[in-house]
C-alpha cells in the first residue's frame, strides 16, 4: 500500500510498473512490476483480481497521472469503454526494497471507511471494491449475531431484541460492537463482541463468515508499518496515536482540580508523541512539504474512520508539486482572506480530485453522506498541533483556514453540489495568472547607438579632367601590354604604335565606343588575336573562349593582376 510514498521517478513503460524505490537503509534501487499479470479487464473496468487488461487496452490510453493508471477497455461487445483509472496505492507496496501487487485484502480493518451502525443492527459503509472503488454496502448484524445469556454470540440471531444502548467503537486493531444484553434473569449486562472475526469484505461487500472461516485479520499496523520502510510506524502513528493515561499521583486538591491536571497531562503525552511523528518524517524525507502532506491526509482518514483512504490522499499531497508551496500569483493578492480562500481551494479541489477517482460514479452522492456523517471536527485540533510544530522549525507551509470547513465543501462537491467561494476563489486566481503572463515580458536589449560620420559631398571634375584621366590609364596598360611577348605568333607591338593606339582609342567618341563595345559582346569572344575593349593582353587559351555565348578569358599565373577601367 502506497508505494508512491517512498518511489519516485515512477514510470509506465507498456504494462510495466518501473521506479526507484527507496529501500531499508533509506537508499534508492531499481524495480519495476508486470501489472498485465494482476490486473484485469471487467467489461470496460479494471479488476484487480484477474489479469492481462493490457491486451485489450487501447495502446496510446495507457498512462500514469501520479497513483492513477489510466486506460481505455474495450467491453464485452467489442466496443472502446471511456476512460477509467485505479489507484495503485490501494495495490502496490513497497516490500523490502522492490515493488510488489497485493491483492485485495479481506480484512474489515483495511479497506474500509465510515462504518456506522444504524438501527442497533445494520453496519453500513465504505468498501473498497476489486476495481479500487469505494462502494456502499451494508450488513444486517441481527442475522448473524445473537444474545446468549448476556453475551453476544456469533452465528446466531437477533440480539437486537434483548438488549440497549448499542454502538461501535473503533480501534486500530478491532472494530467492537458494544451494548447492554439481557441475561436469563432479565438484568442488562454489559457485552461486546469484535466485528472484524467475522465480518469481512468480500469483492467489495460486506459479508459475515464462521469463526472458524475468518481469514488472516490485516490490520493498519501490519499494512503500513510493518509494509512501508523508514516511514511505517511514524505514519501509523498519526493515524492512531498512543494517548498516555498515566494515573495521577494521589494529591490533596479537589477531585475537580485533579481531573483538570490529568486531561493537561494526557494532552501534553498526546501533543509530545504527535510531534515526535512529525519530526521522525521530516528527517528521514528531509522535506517539510512530504511531512504536511502525510500528516494532513493521515488527519482526513483519521477523521473519517478510513485509514487506506488518508494513506492514498497523504501520499498524494505529498508527492504533488505546487500544493503548499508558496505561489508568486497567490502573493499577488493583497487581501489576506482572499489569499487564505485561493489556497483552501487549491488544496480542496485536489483532495476532491482524489476522491472522486476512488468512489464509484454511481455511489458517490451516498458515500459523500457517510463520509460527512463520520468527519470528526477535532480535525482542526490536530492541524492546530502540526502548525505549531511548524512554526518552532520557522516553517509556513499551512494558512488560517479551517480544515474542517474545507472538508465538508469537498463532501459537497462530491454530492455535485457548486462551492461558490471556490468558484470565485479559483477564477480570481485565473485572472491573476493570465495577468502575470501577459505582463511578463523580457527587457529588452539596450540600444546599439552608432555614429556615423558625415559624408563628404562629391566634386564634380570637369570632362576634361575625367577625359584626361581616363586617357592616362589606358595608356598605362598599352605600354605594359606591349612589354609582354605574343603568344600567338604575331609580332610584338611596340612602345610607339602601343601609346598611339592608346590616344586613338581614348579619342574615339562615346558613342562609337559603346558600339564597337556591344559588337564585341555579340560576337561572343570569337576575334582571339585582337585585344578586347578594356585594355586587356590577348587571350592565350583558345579553349575558352567562349561559354554558352559569354566571352571567357584567364591571366597567366605569373601574370600580376592589372588593374580596369571601365
Amino acid at each position: 500500500m502506497a508505494f508512491s510514498l517512498t518511489s519516485k521517478q515512477v514510470e509506465l513503460r507498456g504494462s510495466w510498473l518501473v521506479a526507484l524505490v527507496q529501500q531499508p537503509d533509506a537508499s534508492w534501487a531499481f524495480s519495476k512490476l508486470n501489472l498485465n499479470e494482476h490486473i484485469g479487464n471487467k467489461d470496460g473496468g479494471f479488476d484487480a483480481t484477474m489479469g492481462w487488461w493490457y491486451h485489450t487496452a487501447l495502446e496510446w490510453s495507457c498512462r500514469l497521472r501520479g497513483p492513477f493508471l489510466y486506460a481505455r477497455l474495450k467491453t464485452t461487445v467489442g466496443e472502446w469503454s471511456p476512460e477509467t483509472c485505479i489507484n495503485l496505492d490501494l495495490f502496490v507496496k513497497n516490500r523490502d526494497g522492490g515493488l510488489e501487487f497485493q491483492k485485495l485484502s479481506d480484512s474489515l480493518l483495511l479497506h474500509t471507511a465510515c462504518l456506522t451502525l444504524e438501527d442497533n443492527k445494520i453496519l453500513k459503509g465504505l468498501v473498497v471494491g476489486p476495481d479500487g472503488k469505494f462502494r456502499v454496502s451494508e450488513i444486517n448484524l441481527d442475522q448473524h449475531y445473537g444474545n446468549i445469556g448476556g453475551k453476544f454470540e456469533p452465528a446466531s440471531g437477533v440480539y437486537s431484541l434483548s438488549g440497549r444502548d448499542f454502538r461501535l467503537e473503533k480501534n486500530l486493531d478491532s472494530i467492537k460492537l458494544i451494548g447492554e444484553l439481557q441475561d436469563y434473569g432479565g438484568v442488562h449486562r454489559p457485552a461486546e463482541i469484535d466485528l472484524s472475526l467475522c465480518v469481512v469484505n468480500r469483492n467489495g461487500q460486506l459479508a459475515f463468515c464462521k469463526p472458524d472461516e475468518t481469514p488472516n485479520r490485516e490490520h493498519w499496523k501490519t499494512a503500513i508499518a510493518e509494509q512501508i520502510p523508514v516511514l511505517g510506524s511514524a505514519v501509523a502513528g498519526l493515524h492512531y496515536p498512543q494517548e498516555s493515561d498515566n494515573e495521577v499521583s494521589p494529591h490533596p486538591f479537589p477531585p475537580s482540580i485533579l481531573s483538570l491536571c490529568h486531561e493537561c497531562r494526557v494532552a501534553d503525552a498526546y501533543r509530545a508523541n504527535q510531534n515526535n511523528f512529525f519530526y521522525e518524517i521530516a528527517s528521514r524525507t528531509n522535506s517539510a512539504t512530504v511531512t504536511v502532506g502525510i500528516a494532513l491526509g493521515a488527519f482526513i482518514g483519521r477523521a473519517c474512520g478510513s485509514p487506506a483512504l488518508g494513506m492514498v490522499i497523504g501520499a498524494g499531497l505529498s508527492t504533488t508539486p505546487g500544493i503548499f508551496l508558496e505561489d508568486r500569483f497567490v502573493n499577488a493578492v493583497e487581501d489576506p482572506a482572499a489569499r487564505s480562500q485561493i489556497r483552501e481551494a487549491m488544496l480542496g479541489n485536489y483532495v476532491f480530485e482524489t476522491l472522486r477517482d476512488m468512489v464509484a460514479a454511481d455511489h458517490a452522492s451516498a458515500a459523500a453522506e457517510l463520509l460527512g456523517a463520520s468527519l470528526d471536527p477535532k480535525i482542526d485540533e490536530w492541524m492546530n498541533g502540526l502548525a505549531a510544530w511548524l512554526e518552532k522549525q520557522q516553517l509556513k507551509l499551512l494558512v488560517d483556514f479551517s480544515v474542517e470547513g474545507m472538508v465538508k465543501k469537498v463532501f459537497a462537491k462530491l454530492k455535485g453540489e457548486s462551492v461558490e467561494e471556490w468558484d470565485t476563489a479559483l477564477a480570481q486566481l485565473t485572472t491573476i495568472q493570465s495577468r502575470g503572463t501577459t505582463l511578463d515580458l523580457k527587457p529588452e536589449d539596450p540600444p546599439i547607438i552608432i555614429v556615423e560620420e558625415a559624408a563628404t559631398p562629391a566634386v564634380e571634375q570637369p570632362e576634361e579632367a575625367v577625359a584626361a584621366s581616363v586617357a592616362a590609364s589606358v595608356a598605362n596598360e598599352a605600354v605594359e601590354a606591349a612589354k609582354e611577348p605574343a603568344t600567338n605568333g604575331e609580332a610584338p607591338t611596340t612602345n610607339g604604335e602601343a601609346t598611339a593606339n592608346a590616344v586613338n582609342k581614348t579619342t574615339t567618341t562615346p558613342a562609337s565606343s559603346s558600339a564597337r563595345t556591344s559588337k564585341t559582346d555579340l560576337k561572343g569572344g570569337s576575334d582571339k588575336d585582337k585585344s578586347s575593349v578594356r585594355g586587356t593582353a590577348p587571350c592565350s587559351n583558345k579553349g575558352w573562349q567562349s561559354v554558352i555565348g559569354i566571352s571567357m578569358w584567364r591571366r597567366g599565373w605569373s601574370r600580376s593582376k592589372q588593374q580596369r577601367v571601365i
